[in-house]
């Protein structure tokens, strides 16, 4: 008999909740590896109690639930990371191809997308970890200079956590997801609000990441033993989204790379846009657009085998033409969440 604990057995599937402390059943098995860990802060009472070692039992103090998603990307799994890091509630529109429209909020707070998280190997019966009230605190998602499958890294953190609990069942995985690739990308990089998606930069972009972080604030109550060291609830601090591409020289990015210093700092409307050669239904492919009002906040250089390369790091801001700093739109077959 093998030893049990096997990590090709790992996995997580989520479902989507209606409040942050309920949990539910899963709906969908993800494809990211990460640990969910579950810290209850135990700390020993600093007291004099005769001896060299402890004798006191710690006690427990606010539990930490953190997990990670590491992967590939695909178009049917975007939604899930959109909608926990940025918006909850979003639904998708059309028959076939399903439409989904993340237009993230600056001046007002979103509401939260809670996701119950189910992970474990195949002692899970046993040993699985079902964590609820999740959202994505940070990501980065972005692809290299071999233009192969975006990659995401995500960080999550949860209201709380259900230890030796079993998965949902029945659950399979996408084993010929439509992938996200940087070789089906565009950048387009325009000066106006009303010509978004004017300009693309050709045979210039190699590689390109965003980073987005929510930086959001745990909130806990004294609301007696029902809840005790559970979450109550996120608070949205300020929400920093950073594009980082990487460039070969060209006319277009050598002179925008000379605005670094321009005063004042000049505005950028940018759009990513990831176009599948895969259709859904007539003549409708898998699609992700992301449009953002930006502006330049740093240069470094890099090399790319015998050449050298310009990095731009860009920064998201509250566009009022456009009303919104980032706005998603992904077309795939995901009907829900």
């Amino acid at each position: 008999m093998p030893i049990a604990g096997f990590t090709s057995f790992r996995r997580h599937q989520v479902g989507k909740q209606s409040a942050i402390l309920t949990p539910v059943a899963a709906t969908r098995v993800l494809p990211y590896r990460g640990p969910i860990v579950i810290n209850p802060n135990r700390t020993q009472p600093d007291v004099d109690d005769g001896s060299l070692d402890p004798i006191m039992a710690p006690f427990n103090g606010p539990k930490d639930v953190t997990g990670t998603w590491d992967g590939k990307l695909a178009f049917n799994d975007l939604p899930y990371t959109l909608a926990a890091a940025g918006k909850g509630g979003e639904t998708s529109s059309g028959a076939t191809a399903k439409t989904w429209v993340f237009d993230y909020a600056s001046l007002t707070a979103d509401s939260f997308e809670y996701l119950t998280d189910e992970w474990g190997d195949d002692t899970n019966a046993s040993d699985g970890i079902q964590a609820y009230g999740g959202v994505i605190d940070s990501y980065t998602v972005g692809f290299p200079e071999t233009l192969e499958a975006f990659d995401l890294s995500a960080q999550l953190i949860y209201a709380n956590a259900n230890m030796a609990t079993a998965r949902t069942g029945a659950l399979t995985l996408d084993t010929s997801p439509t992938w996200v690739y940087g070789a089906d990308t565009e950048l387009f990089v325009d000066t106006t609000a009303g010509g978004l998606g004017g300009t693309k930069w050709t045979d210039a972009v190699h590689a390109l990441t965003w980073n987005w972080q929510n930086n959001l604030d745990r909130k806990r109550f004294a609301n007696g033993s029902g809840t005790r060291f559970s979450l109550a609830g996120y608070g949205r601090a300020e929400r920093t989204i950073d594009l980082v591409v990487t460039l070969a020289h060209t006319t277009q990015t050598m002179a925008e790379a000379a605005t670094l210093d321009d005063d004042p700092v000049p505005a950028r409307y940018i759009r990513m846009k990831a176009t599948s050669p895969t259709i859904i239904t007539g003549a409708i492919p898998y699609s992700w657009q992301r449009d953002a009002a930006m502006r330049l906040i740093s240069r470094t250089d890099g090399e790319i085998g015998g050449n050298t390369t310009i990095i731009l790091t860009y920064r998201a801001f509250y566009d009022s033409t456009l009303t919104y700093a980032v706005q998603d739109t992904v077309v795939n077959t995901l009907t829900a969440l």
